[in-house]
């Protein structure tokens, strides 16, 4: 997409205001607008993509802005918005929250749900529409990460108020490559931000949802096709923020899968009730479809071969105790 500019300015004053809620339907998503007042209506919006992004400039008057229900039924908006406002005073609400802006502020707003924005004098706004997979792939629960107020002053909010306006000023100088890159930046930058104001949620569901992995995992031992997209999907998160879960505690997923399929093949070597059970048994049992690959990994862990730690064991489990 290149360069778009909607304005009401060539249309009559009494058409103004439903020409503009004609271009806010096109250039984000469908909403009811509402007015303060009669007479002409003013309003331009200048957008232009980066990359996956979609980055508007708007100038309009006072006014609400609603998607409701009905709204999200005509067409479901698939993207999140990052609201900036140049100018003090706009409110944005969703999910129960409530935030009123300063200028240089931002928030979140998705666009899968009814939110409402309000303009209370005429103003000014950056807003980029950030498609769903990106905002997924740094939170948790993306919902839980709207309508709430990022200064833009301080802090990561600086850094990441300033990388907006920089998507502003960069227009169409990036190419593909860089402008891919420079999203994917420009969204976690945004996820640290609010990460600083709104930790405790944010910690609290990744304690849970890493909770949830590693259960997901220990139940799915057996299962040789477990990857990290399987897992992910089963608990709603994107792969991506599945292996930022496990970065955080320490052992990749990877490691940690292999990791306690020795274990728990260690342990069943080691069981009396599993003496007639053969070594290539014990390994499916817990994923590996090839015993010369057990073999070598569990040798590797345990510094002996699974027939020897099994004669060990199995020997250790038959002496008398004294």
């Amino acid at each position: 997409m290149g360069e778009r500019v909607w304005s009401t300015a060539c249309f009559p004053a009494a058409e103004q205001l439903a020409a503009w809620r004609e271009v806010v339907c096109q250039a984000f998503v469908p909403v009811g607008v509402e007015r303060v007042g009669d007479g002409p209506f003013a309003g331009a919006v200048r957008a232009r993509a980066v990359g996956p992004l979609a980055v508007s400039e708007i100038r309009s008057q006072a006014q609400r802005v609603e998607r409701d229900r009905d709204a999200i039924r005509r067409r479901t908006g698939d993207v999140f918005f990052l609201n900036l406002p140049l100018t003090a005073g706009a409110v944005v609400a969703q999910g129960g929250r409530e935030s009123q802006l300063q200028a240089g502020d931002f928030a979140l707003v998705d666009g899968t749900r009814p939110f409402e924005l309000t303009f209370p004098e005429a103003f000014e706004q950056v807003s980029v529409a950030l498609p769903y997979e990106l905002v997924a792939a740094q939170f948790a629960v993306p919902g839980d990460a709207t309508a709430i107020r990022v200064r833009g002053d301080a802090g990561v909010g600086a850094v990441a108020a300033a990388a907006v306006h920089g998507l502003v000023r960069a227009g169409a100088a990036l190419d593909r490559e860089a402008a891919r890159t420079l999203a994917e930046q420009v969204t976690g930058l945004i996820a640290l931000a609010l990460a600083g104001v709104h930790r405790p949620a944010a910690t609290a569901a990744r304690g849970l949802l890493l909770q949830a992995a590693l259960d997901e995992v220990e139940r799915s031992l057996g299962d040789s096709g477990l990857s990290p997209s399987a897992v992910a999907e089963r608990l709603g998160i994107s792969t991506r923020y599945l292996h930022r879960l496990f970065a955080e505690r320490g052992p990749s997923f990877g490691r940690w899968l292999v990791q306690r399929r020795l274990e728990r093949a260690d342990r069943a070597l080691s069981d009396p009730r599993r003496r007639h059970w053969t070594i290539a048994e014990i390994a499916r049992e817990y994923g590996f479809t090839d015993p010369s690959h057990f073999s070598r990994v569990y040798r590797s862990r345990y510094g002996v071969t699974p027939r020897e730690a099994r004669r060990l064991g199995l020997a250790a489990a038959a002496s008398p105790r004294t």
